[in-house]
């Protein structure tokens, strides 16, 4: 059934998924939305501005809101968002993993004091409460947060994670159109906080200071540390420092480590192993020390210099302190 009237307050629809243009990965979330609603007894509802209404019933809707054509851009699919869940018992928001899907469910998460989990796994029915499990910010280790009953919750989902149902075009549901008038947001940006390179994925910062088995031991990296700290870089490691023990695993660049590419790679004492090679070819600018000049590393440097690792990086540091601003 279509209707161009507003959400109807006399329908209560608790668990959403929301995706301005649904893809496969929205009838993935559409499809767990389900299961949880049938575990709660409860309804799903889809906000969407691009997508097959009709397909979305078909597969696990009962309530899909349209949002106008005319009016499908990010801040007014938001604000269909906002007026629609604000009329709503709201339990469970589903949203997507991509960067537009964040924003929405960061957005609805602040405006409705709900409980964001981000990326989520997988949400679960435990008696009155819900269990949501999710990824930590290393994306390596799972999590368990439990939504007592008076709370809301909103949960990301990568793509791939969810599971669709089968099409059934029996099933009955309500899609009603939408538009929003763009109102101001009542969020304030009082500062913003850059992230820290010393503890930001290596895969996210602009700078990194690597070491491999050259730099000698812990104590090399706690130089790097140093040294890093004076560029705005992170720190980052071959494969064989990790093996050693020197450094967490998590900075391990290579192909069983991780793909960066920065504005500038400074490698210490690196050889370059083809593996390491493959995770760190495509920075932007690689300056590498190292005191065999046959190093592979060297060959792929944009400037490499052939000399005394610890000798070189002690000129180094005092140079940038002494540039460093008080």
């Amino acid at each position: 059934m279509t209707s161009s009237l507003a959400c109807d307050p006399a329908v209560t629809v608790s668990i959403w998924v929301i995706d301005r243009c649904a893809t496969r990965g929205t009838y993935e979330r559409l499809g767990d939305a389900r299961q949880v609603a049938d575990a709660l007894g409860e309804r799903v509802g889809v906000i969407v501005a691009e997508g097959d209404t009709q397909r979305m019933v078909a597969q696990g809707a009962d309530f899909v809101v349209a949002a106008m054509p005319s009016d499908a851009g990010p801040a007014t699919f938001a604000s269909v968002v906002r007026e629609t869940l604000s009329n709503q018992r709201v339990r469970l928001v589903y949203a997507s993993y991509e960067p537009e899907g964040r924003a929405l469910a960061a957005r609805w998460a602040f405006q409705s004091a709900s409980v964001l989990v981000s990326p989520g796994l997988l949400v679960r029915r435990q008696g009155a409460e819900l269990v949501i499990t999710g990824l930590d910010q290393s994306g390596r280790r799972a999590r368990a947060v439990v939504v007592p009953a008076d709370r809301s919750a909103v949960v990301t989902l990568r793509d791939g994670v969810g599971q669709s149902l089968p099409a059934n075009t029996a099933r009955r549901g309500t899609v009603l159109e939408r538009t929003a008038v763009l109102q101001k947001e009542p969020v304030t940006v009082r500062r913003r906080i850059p992230v820290d390179p010393g503890t930001a994925d290596i895969r996210r910062v602009r700078r990194l200071v690597a070491g491999g088995r050259g730099v000698g031991g812990p104590q090399g990296f706690d130089q790097l540390r140093r040294i890093a700290r004076l560029l705005d870089a992170g720190v980052a490691a071959s494969r064989v420092a990790v093996d050693l023990g020197w450094i967490e695993a998590e900075r391990q660049v290579g192909q069983t480590g991780k793909t960066v590419h920065p504005d500038l790679y400074l490698a210490c004492g690196i050889s370059g192993a083809s593996h390491h090679l493959e995770g760190m070819s495509r920075s932007r600018h690689i300056v590498a020390i190292n005191t065999d000049p046959q190093a592979p590393l060297l060959a792929r440097a944009h400037l490499g210099l052939v000399a005394d690792l610890a000798e070189t990086l002690k000129h180094l540091e005092q140079a940038l302190a002494d540039e460093r601003p008080e």
